[in-house]
């Protein structure tokens, strides 16, 4: 019998019962978040007597035991990988218990102000910083696929996936981008010295008046 069968039974119907949500989007986004939250308190807390290795991860018995398991109980390869993940990054960032029962992990991620599993992986893994600049640059062209190093951070690699669009509709896109960029440059030129002008004028007029004061007070 594998170590986690009752964690990983637990998590599948947890993720069963999140598929099942009915309701607005806004109440099924919540709804989902806190059982999602609670899966990973399930998971944090049956790998808290865990000793991490000394690059903060959890031994290869124990998480090939808690993959195949999860795996098994039915929840998908892509929720495995994160929850396998984020749960040790949880171990390595947080001050667990070895003891420490689902309740306790759920309130300890609370206090972290940690309510969905999107909060989770930002509180744990130190994500790359990206202008909106490249971040445009990459949707159009493509970007390299990036890791999380031991230490939580995140590195680009050299493994580069092109965007969807074909090497015609980026220059197309770029010419438009020039073509935007030169009329919105000129109105902002435009305006700028309309704004010039026009302190100017009231400049122009506050002096006046000052000169109409000073000529009736007979400075």
């Amino acid at each position: 019998m594998k170590k986690f069968l009752d964690t990983a039974l637990s998590v599948a119907s947890r993720e069963a019962q999140i598929e099942g949500l009915t309701g607005s989007a806004k109440e099924s986004r919540a709804a989902a978040n806190a059982v999602k939250i609670e899966a990973y308190a399930d998971i944090i807390s049956a790998l808290a007597s865990v000793p991490l290795t000394s690059k903060g991860k959890l031994p290869r018995s124990v998480s090939t035991d808690l993959r195949d398991t999860l795996l098994e109980a039915g929840v998908s390869k892509a929720c495995t990988k994160r929850y396998v993940e984020n749960s040790t990054a949880a171990l390595r960032v947080f001050d667990i218990p070895s003891q420490a029962t689902p309740e306790l992990v759920e309130e300890i991620l609370s206090t972290e102000n940690i309510d969905s599993e999107n909060a989770l992986k930002k509180a744990c893994f130190n994500s790359r910083e990206v202008s909106d600049v490249r971040a445009f640059a990459e949707k159009l062209v493509g970007k390299f696929k990036t890791r999380f190093t031991d230490g939580g951070n995140e590195v680009a690699t050299d493994d580069f996936h092109p965007s969807k669009l074909t090497d015609e509709q980026i220059d197309a896109a770029l010419e438009e981008l020039e073509d935007a960029m030169r009329e919105l440059r000129a109105a902002r030129a435009a305006a700028k010295v309309a704004a010039n002008a026009a302190a100017d004028d009231v400049e122009a007029e506050n002096e006046a008046v000052r000169a109409f004061v000073a000529a009736g007070l007979g400075e």
